[in-house]
């Protein structure tokens, strides 16, 4: 069993947009990452996606509108969404994904 200190893990990561799997539970991937500035529009076809914002604060943007995450909020984005997360100062998020899961869409 190994314990996760997230603001050790949150002070390792570098460039923004490049996730690091820190855990798996079962076929689930526990994923850290830095966020700066908008991502690109994308959809996971069968995947569905949960973003918890640890320090900072991001936005889920959907063709619908979109949702601000502050620190120890989260979102889920559900199959099929197409979505894109941004923000507007660095800020560094936990995904929990399935393993599979293309990190930048399909």
């Amino acid at each position: 069993m190994n314990k996760l200190n997230f603001k050790e893990l949150i002070r390792q990561l570098g460039e923004p947009w490049q996730p690091k799997d820190i855990a798996y539970i079962n076929e689930t991937a526990l994923r850290i990452a830095k966020i700066e500035g908008a991502y690109n529009w994308h959809t996971h076809l069968n995947e569905d996606e949960f973003f918890v914002v640890l320090k900072g604060k991001i936005y889920i943007d959907t063709e619908e509108g979109s949702i601000e995450l502050k620190e120890n909020e989260g979102c889920l984005v559900k199959r099929g969404k197409r979505h894109r997360s941004r923000s507007e100062k660095p800020a560094w998020i936990l995904l929990i994904e399935p393993i599979k899961t293309k990190t930048k869409g399909e």
